[in-house]
């Protein structure tokens, strides 16, 4: 009996010693020391080149799984390598999770979501999202001073198509704004009565003094000495359009006929240079005047024109041609804006 138990154990060893290593059940979502004998493991350094799909952690809400995978592509870094800091509630004033730039259109209506700050290589990061994190924006977290200054100086700059070397900071003050516009009150645009950090910067070129309203954090850019604006309402094509121009170059539009309903363009990108010179002139020869080329009253399909004109100059009247050409410098905006 003895001499069967021990033939029978030497028979399992030998088995065991020929059958083959056990394989994972599944493939390693991240490299090991093995995959790199030569050398320490690295960090964020992958056989093929390239960082794998962000691994995420189980146990975090939609939003805060959007941030740290949009922060993930970002960097180019693995999602474990991000740490979450915090997660505050927050209803946002608009579309656009409270992170406005130029060229943004957002809509008017509150949005609940969270402000979620996120680390990585010892920096920190804010994105704001909606409740399930299907939109999710990155702000700024904190922006130096002269960082906002370099900010708009390249705003003017573009937009005025001009040297961004030849313009100046005339001055810099913090303050608090109203509401969540600061302070720069526009057609059709609601805005949240909550009292707003930021600053007021002016620019200067050429002689002519530009002013900006900013965040806090710079992430929100707004022009503040207005120009222009035109409107033109009814007629038998019930046109419902508008138009406002700020000195330093941004034009907005609205419409309610077709869609886009609102457009923003500059004056780089649709004004000639014979067109910016005469409106360079009218700011010169013009103050602040205002006209009216509305149909007279009683008139069926009555359509009203007005235009306010806010310039620098003395007159406050103006001649005739002018108003024809102001009138249609205007509508050729307009039409340009949704072209």
């Amino acid at each position: 009996m003895r001499k069967i138990l021990i033939g029978m154990t030497i028979l399992l060893l030998t088995l065991s010693a020929c059958a083959p290593k056990a394989q994972p059940t599944g493939q390693s979502l991240l490299p090991n020391e093995d995959s790199y004998p030569n050398e320490s493991y690295p960090n964020t350094s992958y056989p093929n080149g390239d960082n794998p799909a962000p691994q995420l952690p189980v146990d975090l809400t939609p939003a805060q799984r959007a941030a740290l995978a949009a922060l993930s592509e970002t960097l180019n870094l693995p999602a474990d390598q991000i740490k979450l800091i915090s997660t505050e509630a927050v209803t946002w004033p608009d579309g656009c999770l409270g992170v406005t730039r130029m060229g943004m259109m957002c809509t008017q209506a509150v949005v609940d979501g969270f402000r979620i700050i996120l680390e990585a290589e010892g920096k920190q990061y804010e994105y704001h999202t909606n409740q399930d994190g299907s939109a999710v924006v990155q702000a700024v977290l904190s922006t130096s001073s002269s960082a906002v200054e370099e900010m708009v100086r390249d705003q003017l700059a573009s937009n005025l198509g001009i040297d961004k070397d030849k313009i100046s900071i005339v001055s810099d003050e913090a303050v608090e704004f109203p509401d969540s516009c600061l302070g720069v009150a526009m057609e059709n645009i609601m805005c949240a009565q909550m009292v707003t950090p930021g600053r007021i910067i002016v620019l200067e070129y050429a002689g002519v003094q530009y002013e900006y309203h900013v965040s806090e954090d710079g992430s929100t850019i707004q022009p503040a000495t207005l120009a222009l604006t035109w409107r033109r309402d009814g007629g038998i094509a019930g046109f419902c359009d508008s138009i406002t121009v700020f000195l330093s170059g941004e034009i907005y539009g609205n419409q309610c006929k077709s869609q886009p309903n609102e457009s923003m363009k500059t004056f780089a990108e649709i004004l000639s240079v014979k067109e910016r010179q005469q409106f360079a002139d009218w700011m010169k020869k013009y103050g602040q005047v205002k006209i009216d080329a509305s149909d007279p009253q009683g008139v069926s399909d009555r359509m009203t024109v007005t235009l306010a004109f806010y310039g620098a100059g003395s007159r406050t009247s103006v001649t005739k041609p002018d108003q024809e050409a102001l009138l249609l410098w205007a509508q050729t905006v307009f039409q340009k804006l949704y072209s």
